[in-house]
């Protein structure tokens, strides 16, 4: 029915569809219909016709809804599978399907975590959940003007939930909606989310460059498999291919690039003018670089606890190296949270730095643990938190 009216609206206008509609509805059938009345509820070609009549069906559901004597109520969410949603599903797959790869032959990495120093897990456990903090504070500094910290704690303790079912882009639209949420307008809250995401990976590059003349000479240590330096060698590759192949679409083809041109330039320019505003302030930008700082620094601390407590080790220029190959390889696969992806990522690399597999496995679960796994349940209830106190 809700169809039928948008149809009838794109052919005759609102007024007369809405004087039809009120003849031969009852109230309670015009309050449901005025629930789906949105673009996913159209055939194509009603689609294209309504588009192309500039708020057309926004109008129609207030005059719907007026001449009916009823609010307009909410829509009801659109339920369908998209490309997007689909990529998530195999990428959970594949995700799923590394995870039992690496356990089916995993029996002397669980026993060493069955005997793992219990106190060297405990301090990986703590050193794992501090990073909520060092992000909230980062968070601080990325907005102009203030923002309770307490708020970006319980922000970022909700995104270890977020992060885990939706990814990064997840943590960007959440992080978006609260600072809207905080007063921001689009534009601010848009700039100020991308300041935070780009300042933590600026942070995780720079980390990166510094550490590797550190490091490089322990990933020619022998290892205990014979393909863990190969296995690293081709994830960097798939890593770097992906990110080629999708410069090359953005860059060769004209539609895309103009689309692209188009959509990013205006939130280009206010992030550089929040930037700029930002760095007047050596507060905010000691805030949102030392916060980042902190975050990656606190995770190569819990990976280097769940080594000890299996009784291996690697040196911190080591972990930071491969913590950001993995973290750049699960951000370039489309699976929730990178899961299975960032566990062969960082075996791979340990493995290659020297480390034997069975103790490599037992520390990157027990760090992912830690980390990953546990976090979104409490993240989970933070989450319920935020949407009833309506900060997101």
């Amino acid at each position: 029915i809700a169809a039928a009216v948008a149809t009838l609206a794109t052919v005759v206008g609102v007024e007369r569809t809405v004087a039809s509609t009120c003849r031969v509805l009852d109230v309670e059938t015009i309050s449901t219909v005025l629930t789906r009345l949105q673009r996913s509820t159209l055939d194509p070609e009603t689609e294209r016709m309504a588009r192309a009549q500039k708020g057309l069906l926004r109008t129609l559901r207030e005059a719907l809804a007026t001449a009916a004597g009823v609010e307009v109520p909410k829509l009801v969410e659109a339920k369908r599978i998209s490309w997007p949603n689909l990529l998530m599903v195999i990428g959970s797959l594949v995700g799923l399907w590394l995870i039992i790869g690496i356990l089916s032959d995993a029996e002397g990495s669980l026993a060493l975590i069955r005997g793992a120093a219990w106190g060297w897990v405990a301090a990986a456990f703590v050193l794992g959940q501090l990073p909520v903090l060092t992000g909230a504070w980062a968070l601080t500094g990325a907005v102009i003007g203030t923002i309770p910290f307490g708020r970006c704690i319980a922000l970022e303790t909700s995104n270890m939930f977020t992060s885990f079912v939706g990814g990064d882009a997840a943590v960007f639209g959440v992080r978006v909606r609260f600072f809207q949420r905080q007063g921001l307008d689009v534009p601010q809250a848009i700039s100020s989310g991308a300041i935070a995401g780009s300042a933590s990976w600026v942070v995780k590059g720079l980390l990166f460059i510094v550490c590797l003349p550190f490091a490089v000479g322990d990933f020619h240590k022998p290892t205990t498999e014979g393909g863990s330096h190969q296995n690293l060698v081709w994830l960097i590759v798939i890593v770097v291919l992906a990110v080629a192949v999708a410069l090359a679409v953005v860059t060769l083809v004209p539609r895309i690039r103009r689309l692209a041109t188009e959509k990013a330039r205006p939130h280009l320019v206010t992030i550089w003018k929040d930037v700029k505003a930002i760095a007047v302030e050596p507060r905010k930008i000691f805030y949102v670089l030392g916060g980042s700082l902190g975050s990656q620094v606190l995770i190569a601390f819990c990976l280097g606890a769940s080594l000890h407590s299996v009784g291996a080790d690697a040196s911190f220029a080591t972990l930071i190296v491969v913590l950001t190959l993995a973290a750049m390889i699960g951000g370039a696969a489309p699976v929730p949270g990178g899961a299975g992806v960032i566990e062969v990522g960082l075996i791979a690399g340990l493995t290659a730095a020297g480390v034997p597999q069975d103790q490599a496995v037992a520390a990157v679960f027990i760090e992912r643990f830690c980390t990953a796994y546990l976090p979104p349940i409490w993240g989970w209830g933070a989450l319920v938190y935020m949407r009833h106190s309506d900060y997101v």
